[in-house]
This record gives C-alpha cells, structure tokens and sequence, in this order.
C-alpha cells in the first residue's frame, strides 16, 4: 500500500501541559485507521497538530513522502488534509449548499449554481438532506452528515473524523459508513476517532489505542474485538449494568398529555414516574427533537397540557423550564464559552457566597473531576483546555447537580469513553434515587436499553409505543422507529453497541 502520512515521535504541548509524548503512527492510502483513547489521551491534541490548528514540539511528520508542519489550517487543507473536529460550529444563515462547498474554489458562487452539484453528492451516499435548506433548521446530526460531505467536496487526501457519529442513530451511521468507503475507494486515507467500540471495529482497516499521550498498541482490527479494546482503553473489564426494571413506586412527576408541536409533534401523551430513566428515541425527522425542546422551553407547544406534580404548568421559555426545576442537556452541550473555567462550568457560585461556601464548592469541584475523570491539572483553568469528552461531563455533571425535579438530556454520554460511561450511569441512577425523573434521549440503542426503565419510540411526529426494558430489545426498537423501511429491510441499520 502507498505510505500517505507517517508520524515519528511526536511531542505537543497545550497551555505548557505535555499532552502528547512520542507519538509513532502512519497511515497509507485507501485505509481507514481507527483511533480511540479514553477523553483526555491525547486524541484531539494530535488531530490538531496534524490539520494545522497546533504546532508539535518535537518529531517528524511526513505527508506523501515530503515534510509535513502546517501552521494553519488553511495550509493543512492546502496538502490534502481535512478534519472535521468533534465540536464544529457551522454559520446557520448557510445553505447545505453553500456549507458543503465552502472551503473549495466554488466558494462563493450562488446558490442557484451549488445546488445541483450538492444534490448530486447527497444522492451519490444517499443521505436524506436538502441542499436549499439552512443550516440553521438542521439538528446536530445532521449538521455531521454537512460536514462529511464538505470532506467530499474538498478532495481531502487525508480525511480525520473527531466522534462524528457519537449523535448519530444506526440507519444513519450506515449511511456514514458509505461515505467512508467511497472515500477510502478513491485512494483517500481516513482517521476515525469514536468511542463506540463496535464501530471502530467494524470499519476500521487498523485500531490505534492512545493512552497518556503515547500509541500504546495498533491491532488488526480483524484481529480483536470490542471486549478486547474495553480492556486496553481501560486497563480493566469495564463495570458495565444490569437492565433497569420499573420503579416501585407511581409517584408521578410528569405527565404530558395531548401534546403537539406545529407539525412536527401531534397529540403525544405519556407520564414519567419519580426515580424513572425514561428514554426517548427517534430519528433526525421523526419529532423527538421538538418534543423534547418543547417540554425545555425552546419551542412553545401549539396544543395539550403538561403537568408537573399533578399540577398543569405553562412552558413559554426556557425561564419558565428552569423555575419549575426542569433541566435539559442539549445536544450541543460541548461548545462551551472559551472564557469559562472548569470550576465554574461545574459550579456557579451563590452571589452572596462566602468563604467557607466556596470552599465546600470548590471541594465538590475536585471530587467531581475525580469521579468522572476530568483530565485536567488546574480546575481554574478554561474549559477550552479539555478534551471534547471531557467538556461534555462538565456540561452533564453541572445538570446533574443543580436540583432538577426533571432531568431531559439529548445523547449525554456523546464523546464520553467507555470508562466515564459507567460512572455517568451511576451518577444517574444515584439521581434517580433522590426521586428526580430523568428522560434519556440517545441514538445508541445499547445504552437506551441498559439505562432505561421504559422507552418511547417517535415515528412520523407521533409516540407509537411505549416498550417496558422486560420486553423489548434493540431489533423491536428499531422495528417501531423505522415503521415499514426497517419491515422492508431498507434501513441497512448497523447494529452499533458501546
């Protein structure tokens, strides 16, 4: 195979924190290269040195034979290298369009001139997306499949993908797939980075295993499993769950009856006990997405009624959601404000706090770095300087702590290793146990089914069914969230299991 990119004792450094520490890879053309790493390995810092975002300190990259350090990223681009990192921001006045083209020489040009070329390229992976469509109507995941097709049209030689599936359901990551091997059949090479083992595994060509800045091992991937990765990442057999049964009690803390959501929710009726993970389950249209902002705050219900504690409540703002003690995770928890600290993204202070009140804060901040393995030496410092992973526990241990009566989190574990996945779910349970009502809502239907008491399926802006965990299973959930193209056998879902 033709050698595209080989990197040899690779030292970077962030905000003077060594983070990576002899790094040794290469990669040749037609070649997915599958990386993975518990959050705060490195990952990301080398992804970064090798698009152009950070400079090494030390070593020797070579890309196509010639010496390889772009200062920036339009440089790296400029050699064929192109990344899409795990917390990507995109202008929401774009079309699909004028995003997938945007870094190309057609950058620019009207609309009315990208619109058949970017159809052409939605058809060719068969992703359903709209190339008149902006940007901002998209939810997150689909925002992803934008980016994967910017990769398309860039010519990229070298493609590094940070967790562009860790929001994606099955069917969809199908989809994923076929563009990656589209890309890596025109002789392209791709680093893929996830968490979802199983994935790795299925479409990875080799698995490299980053621990503590260095490569710890490359394995076949034909030649292990995802058991065998778990334990390399973790050094020990992760903990994992045994399936939820219902709560004991009914106390009811929520229930929602009748409600609808201009088009895209109709007429969704269903209750949530005190101590109950309830999960939620959807794809991209199928109105999972506005119910759970509707119930958040950020979209107004246009019919039906929810009650909180038996009582009816009025939801006309996220305000409103916050003084009736409901929370909501969203999906684009990790983009966080470059000038907060990781003490305050875990805790905001009382503003009449005293000094003993900020030392027990700040107590409750470093056992919180602790338990979910927060890689960081300074909790002071800003939370630009964590991993994507290790942003998300930030943004999801803050809600756990804040008091809720209704916890609603979107994908919480999205970016998170295998490792602070066991210990998110005993937060979780842990919370549950105070009485606080969780809704789950996840595309990895692994974890809907090892977390959740019951769970909802949406299809088509309508609940179809309620499924106690006793009696279903990940075929029965993608049988209801798909309807007749799961019955037909269109759907070519990949099963993915974390």
């Amino acid at each position: 195979m033709d050698l595209l990119l080989h990197a040899d004792g690779i030292h970077a450094s962030y905000e003077q924190r060594r983070i990576l520490k002899g790094v040794d890879i290469s990669l040749h053309r037609g070649e997915i290269l599958g990386l993975i790493g518990t959050n705060g390995a490195g990952k990301t810092t080398l992804m970064d040195v090798l698009s152009g975002t950070l400079r090494h300190d030390s070593g020797v990259i070579t890309m196509a034979g010639e010496k390889y350090g772009p200062e920036s990223r339009d440089e790296a681009q400029a050699c064929g290298v192109g990344i899409i990192p795990q917390n990507f921001k995109l202008d929401p006045a774009m079309t699909v369009a004028q995003a997938i083209y945007r870094g190309t020489f057609q950058s620019g040009k009207p609309q009315e001139d990208l619109r058949g070329p970017a159809l052409k390229l939605i058809n060719d992976v068969a992703i359903h997306l709209d190339p008149d469509a902006t940007i901002g109507t998209l939810i997150r995941a689909e925002q992803t499949l934008v980016e994967v097709l910017r990769m398309v049209a860039e010519e990229a030689q070298l493609v590094i993908m940070d967790e562009v599936a860790a929001s994606l359901p099955d069917h969809d990551v199908a989809a994923l797939h076929t563009v990656l091997r589209m890309l890596i059949n025109q002789g392209r090479a791709i680093i893929y980075i996830t968490h979802r083992l199983d994935e790795v595994h299925s479409i990875a060509d080799r698995i490299a295993v980053l621990r503590d800045g260095t490569v710890h091992r490359i394995l076949e991937a034909s030649q292990t499993n995802a058991d065998e990765l778990a334990f390399l990442l973790l050094q020990q057999k992760p903990a994992g769950s045994t399936r939820p049964v219902e709560p004991s009690g009914n106390d009811e803390a929520l229930r929602v009856v009748n409600l609808s959501v201009d088009d895209s929710v109709r007429d969704v009726t269903f209750s949530v006990a005190k101590g109950e993970i309830f999960g939620l389950l959807g794809t991209h249209k199928s109105g999972v997405y506005p119910l759970l902002e509707s119930l958040a705050g950020i979209r107004p219900n246009t019919s039906g009624q929810v009650f909180l504690h038996g009582q009816p409540v009025h939801i006309q703002g996220p305000e409103d959601a916050l003084r009736l003690k409901i929370g909501y995770l969203s999906d684009d928890a990790g983009n966080v404000d470059a000038t907060t600290s990781i003490a305050k993204g875990l805790r905001e202070d009382p503003v009449d706090a005293g000094l003993q009140d900020e030392i027990t804060g700040l107590r409750g901040v470093i056992e919180l770095v602790r338990r979910m393995r927060i890689n960081t030496t300074n909790i002071h410092g800003t939370l630009t300087t964590l991993s994507g992973g290790d942003r998300q526990k930030v943004s999801l241990a803050k809600w756990m702590t804040t008091g809720c009566d209704v916890l609603i989190l979107s994908h919480p574990s999205r970016g998170i290793d295998i490792g602070a996945k066991d210990v998110v779910y005993q937060m979780l349970n842990e919370l549950r146990q105070t009485g606080v009502a969780i809704i789950l809502m996840s595309s990895d239907l692994t974890e809907l089914v090892s977390w959740c008491h019951r769970i909802g399926v949406v299809r088509d802006g309508e609940l179809v069914t309620i499924e106690a965990n006793s009696n279903t299973n990940e075929d029965v959930l993608v049988y209801h969230m798909l309807g007749s193209a799961a019955a037909s056998g269109n759907s070519n879902a990949r099963r993915v299991k974390s």
